[in-house]
This record gives structure tokens, sequence and C-alpha cells, in this order.
């Protein structure tokens, strides 16, 4: 389930003498081969045997079990080198597809990808009213996934996998959301079943944020970093987190609930899984907007502005020099930076990206940073996310691509 595409890969070479069964033997080779024509597209079989350190027959026998399934083709002759001209290998990666999908408080996303990884096509839709039960999502994902398909030009039984994120705790063994507070009605839901009824496709489920954090780390902002923690600003506020270069959930599957941590000066709450946190109270969209109302009733002779902005549309103000909005960013940050210092003090993370559709906001990812500098340690760099609301798509992408990698070769 956990993805990356590491700068260098290091393979084990699988031994002739190994004990296993020789088919169960010649897949393990072929999923390396697998993943260094992935990577190093399009190659021979002499680089094989040099990247891979499996013998030539070796290699001869995991490419043809390869071909076999579609995946390789040989496209002509490479440059000879002074010998006979090597013949090159090309990665099938239209052979078959994967989706993702973002569930998010109101709006469905969903991505098609090839087995590169590659972006192929995409589509969203509102929720109406009726549209956010379980079985209401699950219906217009299917629509989604029709839409793309014939975007794309393929018929349905060449996706191979799909993965969905969903805004709540989310048990990824069972297939599970727990809770999603700003979803009425959503708890102890098991939509990787519900998913895989309604597609008739293999289906896994995590936390939104938890793919925001792996995507960015597979192809974002935190590509080769082991340590880091990914915060999405949006409608609420969460965490995913990375631990010696995997994804870390916790225990209970509640590791990065961030949303639910305490505020500064506040009087502490107990917490409950189908309410919203006092963080994303505070700092979600509409805490933001609530606190820019509010110092413009304080200030209403001095300072003018519109009562119905948005949180993005405040922060562009404030980017722009308008000293209220200014404010407001400066509300926002203290209040993250604070909770950033806490998670450094327990985590430690090389860095921390800020995602989401208003944390990637350049204005509030400077004002953050420049906070943190008063700390003399527990300051880990800060940066904003390279995919922008695209990291969950992308991390979904990422999960499905490792999940099919053993139904490609068997």
């Amino acid at each position: 389930m956990r993805s990356s595409r590491s700068k260098a890969v290091q393979y084990a070479p699988e031994s002739e003498a190994s004990p296993s069964r020789p088919e169960h033997l010649r897949r393990g080779n072929a999923r390396v081969l697998l993943r260094l024509l992935r990577e190093h597209d399009p190659c021979s079989k002499a680089d094989l045997v040099r990247l891979s350190g499996l013998s030539a027959p070796t290699i001869s026998s995991a490419v043809a079990l390869l071909e076999a399934r579609g995946l390789v083709k040989y496209i002509g002759d490479g440059e000879s080198k002074g010998g006979r001209p090597p013949g090159l290998l090309r990665f099938q990666a239209r052979h078959a597809f994967v989706a993702g999908a973002d569930i998010g408080g109101t709006s469905l996303r969903m991505m098609l990808a090839d087995l590169n990884g590659a972006l192929v096509a995409q589509w969203s839709a509102d929720f109406a009213a009726h549209q956010r039960t379980p079985r209401a999502v699950c219906a217009l994902m299917r629509k989604g996934l029709a839409a793309l398909c014939k975007e794309a030009k393929i018929p349905m039984k060449r996706i191979l996998h799909i993965t969905a994120g969903a805004p709540g705790i989310t048990n990824v063994e069972a297939g599970v959301v727990v809770s999603a507070p700003n979803l009425s009605g959503w708890s102890e839901v098991p939509l990787r079943a519900m998913i895989e009824a309604s597609m008739g496709i293999p289906a896994a489920v995590e936390n939104d944020t938890n793919l925001a954090a792996i995507g960015e780390q597979w192809r974002g902002a935190a590509e080769g970093i082991g340590d880091f923690v990914f915060i999405a600003l949006g409608t609420g506020l969460g965490a995913g987190i990375f631990l010696r270069g995997r994804a870390y959930r916790g225990a209970n599957w509640s590791a990065g609930e961030i949303g639910y941590m305490g505020r500064r000066g506040e009087e502490r709450q107990p917490l409950r899984v189908q309410s919203t946190g006092q963080l994303d109270r505070a700092i979600g969209g509409a805490g933001i907007e609530a606190e820019w109302r509010r110092l413009l009733r304080t200030r209403r002779k001095k300072q003018e502005g519109r009562t119905d902005l948005r949180a993005t549309e405040i922060f562009d103000l404030a980017a722009d020099g308008h000293a209220l909005a200014a404010e407001v960013v400066e509300y926002t940050a203290r209040v993250l930076a604070d909770c950033v210092s806490e998670l450094a003090l327990v985590l430690d993370p090389e860095l921390v990206v800020l995602g989401g559709g208003i944390g990637s906001h350049r204005a509030l990812c400077v004002a953050t940073e420049t906070m943190l500098r008063e700390n003399e340690f527990a300051r880990p760099k800060i940066i904003s996310s390279s995919l922008g609301t695209q990291a969950q798509l992308y991390g979904a992408i990422s999960v499905s691509l490792a999940a099919i990698e053993e139904r490609l070769i068997a």
C-alpha cells in the first residue's frame, strides 16, 4: 500500500539456488525487471543484467513472462558500441490503467493513469444535496469512472484498481471509513466493499491527507524525504505523517488527526469522532472567514471589505498589501505555527509540506515559516505543496500501482 519512487533503488538479486518453487522465483524476478523497465525505459537485456545482478538466462526467462503478459515489447535495435546492436525493450504503460478518487466535503474528483502513473484523464463533479451518502457517492464514482474511460477511449475492464481517499479516520486494512465529520452520516462505512461491489474492480480506501502525503513523497515536494509531515488545510485540518520512508497511521488509524488538537488559550474539550475539532473550527476555511468578518465588524470605520470573501481570497488580499487581510493571515499562521511546533517536538520531521486549498497559499507558508524562526529548535523546513490539490489523486494512483504489481505478473 505504501509506495514511493526512490531516486536510487537497490534490488536484491534472486538466487538461482533459492528453495522457492521455480514459478514463484520466476515471478519474483519478473517483478524486479518490471520495476527496472519502468525506471529505465527503454533498455536492453544487457542493461537489465547490469542493473539487476541477475544472470542472462534468468533475464531472458523473466522477459518472456513479461512479454506473454503484454507488458513489454521489442522496439528495435539500440546503438551499437562495437558489437551486435542490442535489442531494446519498451514497457507497455498503456497495457492497463488505475484510477484514483478524492471524496471531498462538497465534490468528488477522479483521475485515470497508465502503469507509469502518467495522467490520462480527469473528471470532477459537485455533490448535490442527496449525493453525500456513501451509496450515492459510490454511484457517482462509477459514473465518473465511466466518463474517464470514455475520454480515454478504453473499456472499463482495462482498469485494474481504484483507490479512494476519504476525509476522516479510515481503517485501511478493513477498508472502513470510521468517521468523516464533514460528510453527514459517514460512520463505520465499509467503503472498500461498497466500491468493489459497485464497480467490479479491486479497491483500496485511505484517509485523504495520508494520500496527499503519499503523493508528495512519490512525485512532489517531499520526494526522497523519509521523515516529513504533510499538513492539509482546507475545510478542516489534517496531517499525513511519514516516518523512515513509510506512511504512519497509528494503532487506531487516527495518527495525523491534528484538527482535534487543542488551541492555546481555549479550554480543552473532549474528542468526539462525529464532531470537528478545535483547530478545525479555528483555522479551517470557515474559521478563517469568521475571523475576517470579526475584524471587519470591530474596525468598520477604518477598514472596508466584503464580508463574503473565501479564505483564499482573503489571503490574496493580504499578498496585495491589504492590512486587515494580513492580520487574518497572521492569526492563521500563529495557530498553525503552534501546531507545527508541537508536532516537531514529538516527531522531529525534516520537512513540513503545507497543502490543501488554503494551506498551499504562499502568504500562509511565508508567515508560518517566519513565526517558526522564533524557535531555537523544533522548526522544520516549511514549503508549499508542489502538487497542490492534485496531491491526493497522485497518492491514490501510487497506492493503486503498488497494489496491482503482483496481479500484473500473475
